[in-house]
């Protein structure tokens, strides 16, 4: 059993959330344009999921660099 099992978690999965959690924004987006609003929040979706991605997979680069230095081999 891992010392740091949320960092194991992300670590195994981080990918897959990083992705699920950077569609989000353009998944937001879809509803609203389908609900009436401008098409100019599909572009903004868009970019932001683009950004939210980048973020979350840089966390997840960051924890892996962690988990590589913290856990024994």
């Amino acid at each position: 059993m891992s010392q740091y099992p949320v960092l194991t978690f992300l670590e195994r999965h981080g990918g897959w959330i990083a992705a699920g959690v950077g569609l989000l924004p353009l998944a937001a987006a879809i509803v609203a344009v389908v609900m009436g609003a401008a098409l100019m929040w599909l572009a903004a979706g868009v970019v932001g999921s683009i950004i939210l991605f980048v973020a979350a997979r840089s966390y997840v680069e960051l924890i892996r660099l962690m988990t590589d230095m913290l856990m024994p081999k």
